[in-house]
């Protein structure tokens, strides 16, 4: 098996150490674009800056949303209701266990602030 820079050693067996250059120092990063056009329409602009573009979500007219929003998909929340969930549900052993190790930690994340 290799080792990491085994190659690089002086003869008292101690690593060499590298010159890092200020390129070095830094990860490299990537940037690119795209060419597009950009058309100036004051009409669109106002009909947008207006909202006249977004939708009523289900018949409510005071929540307004655009047509690509995902509570457009929702449509009985009911599933979502407080009454609806199961309020006697009781932890299983190793649920209760590792709840007991996230309050632990919960405590130990509190004490540092």
């Amino acid at each position: 098996m290799y080792r990491r820079g085994a190659a690089k050693k002086d003869p008292n067996n101690k690593p060499v150490k590298k010159d890092v250059s200020d390129s070095d120092k830094y990860a490299d990063i990537l940037v690119f674009g795209y060419a597009c056009k950009l058309f100036r329409d004051d009409e669109k602009a106002l009909y947008h800056e207006h909202g006249k573009h977004l939708i009523p979500w289900m018949g409510d007219k005071s929540i307004m949303i655009d047509r690509y929003d995902g509570r457009g998909h929702l449509h009985d929340l009911s599933d979502y209701d407080s009454g609806s969930w199961n309020t006697s549900y009781q932890l299983s052993e190793e649920e209760a266990r590792i709840e007991a190790l996230c309050d632990e930690e919960r405590g130990r994340i509190q004490t540092f602030k």
